[in-house]
């Protein structure tokens, strides 16, 4: 396989399309275990890169592959520890969509000379020891939330995957092979096991499902997971009491709430809405992005989640939703 091959091959198993889930699950593996094995060595970049374009499967893959690649970026955060520079800024600071465009190139203009280097951050900022790092703690932390505290922020790719399915069938035009009540009931299921931090997302993207008409009508068991997350909210234990002075609009509109709701719905997404504002209107007339905290109020979330079980009870016909 020549080395333009395996950067393809890298490439279309993060977009799950190599091949079947054993030939997939060899390719990423066959990258950590080289790493692994030289987590300092000159083509350890090349490794790392591999193994951020392959997250979105490996996030979701079976057996021992997410352990095998978490303990390659270890091993290389283990050998750059310490390491400095004096670069503004670094590649990962990109969006992801924009770099998981870019690295197949990269990694082919890092590896010949001769080719005319035309990305917006030069070779050196590419192959900076902090760059290399910077990967291997996005990797580190997809993988194992937490233990990379300072990795660039993640959507989480379950996260983006439901995001996108969310948004299509609010649109109107559910992916192939949706089960629409399915995707309804899985939202109140989380809601109801919602804790800390990541409540307010979850409060957020229930409720905007209750702005859509066809929610209340997708299936009972729909309906029913629904409204029993809500009540698990307005049960639970009693916030402290609620220290905004105001707290921030939602979005307008269903799909645009949605969005916010995904993303605060794990830190990772929290570190991406404080950077880049998700599904915000951009332009000269776009409204400031509110902090992310203003979001998890008592103060919000509270009568947020009370409306929407009324609002989802009125629109279902007066189903009972306890006392809401």
């Amino acid at each position: 396989m020549t080395y333009e091959q395996l950067v393809r091959s890298w490439s279309e198993t993060g977009e799950d399309r190599y091949g079947p889930y054993d030939v997939q699950d060899h390719v990423v593996l066959e990258c950590a275990r080289a790493l692994a094995d030289d987590p300092g060595g000159e083509l350890a970049y090349q490794r790392v890169f591999g193994l951020v374009l392959m997250l979105p499967y490996t996030e979701l893959a079976g057996g021992d592959v997410p352990l095998v690649v978490a303990d390659a970026a270890r091993a290389v955060r283990r050998e750059r520890a310490g390491q400095g520079c004096g670069h503004e800024g670094h590649p990962f600071d990109e969006q992801w969509e924009d770099l998981v465009d870019t690295l197949p190139d990269v990694l082919l203009m890092l590896a010949d000379h001769s080719t005319e280097w035309w990305e917006n951050h030069s070779r050196e900022q590419w192959l900076c020891p902090r760059t290399v790092d910077g990967f291997a703690a996005m990797v580190l932390e997809a993988l194992e939330p937490g233990s990379a505290p300072d990795a660039p922020p993640l959507l989480p790719f379950a996260a983006q995957r439901a995001l996108d399915s969310l948004t299509a069938v609010l649109e109107g035009y559910p992916q192939p092979g949706t089960d629409v009540g399915e995707e309804v009931a899985g939202v109140g299921r989380a809601l109801g096991h919602a804790k800390g931090e990541d409540r307010a997302g979850h409060v957020i993207t229930a409720a905007a499902l209750t702005w859509w008409a066809g929610t209340a009508h997708s299936s009972d068991e729909a309906y029913d997971a629904l409204v029993r997350g809500f009540e698990a909210v307005l049960a639970g234990p009693t916030d402290p009491v609620c220290t905004h002075d105001e707290h921030p609009a939602l979005p307008r509109w269903a799909t645009h709430a949605v969005c916010l709701g995904i993303h605060l719905r794990s830190a990772g997404g929290r570190g991406v809405y404080e950077r880049i504002g998700p599904c915000q209107p951009t332009g000269a007339g776009a409204a400031a992005v509110p902090g992310v905290h203003g979001f998890g109020g008592p103060g919000l979330l509270g009568p947020t989640a009370r409306d929407a079980s009324r609002a989802e009870a009125r629109r279902a016909g007066g189903r009972a939703l306890g006392s809401v």
